[in-house]
């Protein structure tokens, strides 16, 4: 196995190792026999008339559906999930329906109005399961009233195109949201919710996972437009979006403080899989292959061109001890600002610039970087994999990088070229993973 092929072969390992329907069973226990159930340490008593209920959203919540009805069985009442398009699930009891990803559509906005209808229907003190998991700030999508979805369309785009970090992403997503901030409170707050989380974003602060609907917190109209003008967005912005930002922004300045929704005694959260864990998963498999693993913590957060700097300099500091196979894992995600009108993702990209940078380096490696969403921007892939000789080959094959870069077309370099990394969806989301290795 050459180390291209080493290299995919450890990242979907990976992937079949932290599937939902592997680690939910360790962790939510239901006892039959004493009508019981324990989310880790936590145990909560089922009476004889309440039934369980699941909520979800977020590109892992058909896989995280499935394993709660194995878990559950005939003690589920009825459940409703958005996910993506093309997700896959067997599911018996729950619904699944779809909206959009990245970008929310009319298909976000029906889910999602399917989604609060079905809320009404749960009876006063039901248990509510909530799968929440990264998608979920384009799946579940209502934005106040007088803000149309094509308005809001807009927002997302030029947002994602900003370079903005996803925690600044969100504090604009939220302040456009009937449902975002945790909104969603005021509706579940006579059942006891029950959040099942896996994080998308660094260091797992459950306020943006999803923009975190479920997530008692301050909902900022002045840091919205702080935002949008910091990356040169607020004039570009629907006029619906602008008018609403700056009354909202004037009535916080008047009343000295952001509006905070509000949490309730019977709600609870746990986050069951992070980038971190599927980051630490990886090393050892890496490990049990004959590697000398070094992990890189904490999750990466910046832009492409220091991230591509970081894991050059790392790299070229053992390139020259040909003694030991060395594996270096990295995760995380970066923000990349768009300036040309190609197709591509995060990862294609910094797989097509790391190519670059490894053109001249004397020693067999492989360099991957792929989402464990199995989706890498607005394409059908997961991300990309090179090695030293990349640039060469396709300069032979008449392919240049840097055009191809120049163009933000990283998917189309690596469509002539090969070295794409195809899982489809993965039913899992939880941030990037690049690795290195060299042999």
């Amino acid at each position: 196995m050459d180390l291209i092929e080493e290299a995919i072969s450890i990242f979907k390992s990976t992937l079949a190792n932290v599937d939902p329907n592997l680690f939910l069973p360790e962790i939510i226990k239901m006892d039959s026999s004493t009508s019981t159930f324990k989310v880790y340490g936590d145990e909560f008593n089922l009476n004889k008339n309440q039934k369980i209920y699941v909520l979800g959203s977020g590109k892992a919540s058909p896989t995280m559906a499935e394993a709660v009805e194995k878990i559950f069985t005939s003690n589920i009442h009825a459940g409703l999930i958005i996910a993506p398009p093309h997700s896959n699930s067997n599911l018996n009891t729950i619904q699944m329906l779809e909206g959009t990803h990245p970008i929310p559509d009319e298909k976000s906005l029906a889910a999602t109005n399917r989604y609060l209808e079905f809320i009404q229907t749960i009876p006063s003190g039901s248990y509510v399961f909530n799968l929440i998991s990264g998608g979920s700030s384009a799946l579940l999508c209502k934005p106040v009233n007088h803000i149309s979805i094509q308005d809001l369309q807009k927002v997302f785009q030029l947002l994602i195109q900003s370079g903005a970090t996803i925690q600044e992403v969100n504090t604009v997503r939220k302040s456009l949201s009937q449902v975002k901030g945790g909104q969603l409170l005021e509706r579940l707050n006579q059942v006891q919710l029950l959040d099942i989380i896996i994080s998308d974003v660094p260091d797992d602060d459950l306020r943006f996972i999803g923009s975190g609907p479920t997530v008692a917190q301050e909902i900022s109209y002045i840091q919205s437009i702080a935002v949008t003008e910091k990356y040169s967005r607020w004039n570009k912005l629907p006029e619906s979006v602008r008018s609403h930002l700056l009354s909202n922004a004037s009535n916080e300045a008047s009343d000295s403080t952001p509006y905070t929704t509000a949490d309730f005694k019977s709600h609870y959260s746990w986050i069951v899989s992070s980038a971190v864990k599927v980051a630490k998963e990886t090393r050892l498999i890496a490990q049990n292959r004959g590697y000398e693993v070094t992990l890189f913590e904490p999750a990466w957060t910046g832009t492409i061109e220091d991230f591509e700097e970081y894991i050059y300099q790392h790299t070229i500091q053992h390139v020259n001890d040909k003694s030991i196979k060395r594996a270096l894992i990295f995760f995380g995600e970066c923000t990349v600002t768009i300036s040309g009108d190609g197709k591509g993702g995060r990862n294609q990209e910094l797989a097509l610039r790391m190519a670059n940078r490894f053109s001249q380096t004397d020693r067999s490696l492989a360099f991957l970087s792929a989402g464990t969403d199995g989706i890498d921007g607005p394409t059908d892939v997961a991300g990309a994999v090179i090695n030293e000789k990349t640039k060469n080959k396709a300069q032979e094959m008449g392919i240049y990088i840097d055009k191809y870069l120049s163009e933000n077309n990283s998917y189309h370099f690596f469509k002539k070229f090969g070295n794409h990394i195809i899982t489809g969806p993965t039913g899992n989301n939880v941030m990037d993973i690049q690795i290195v290795l060299l042999n």
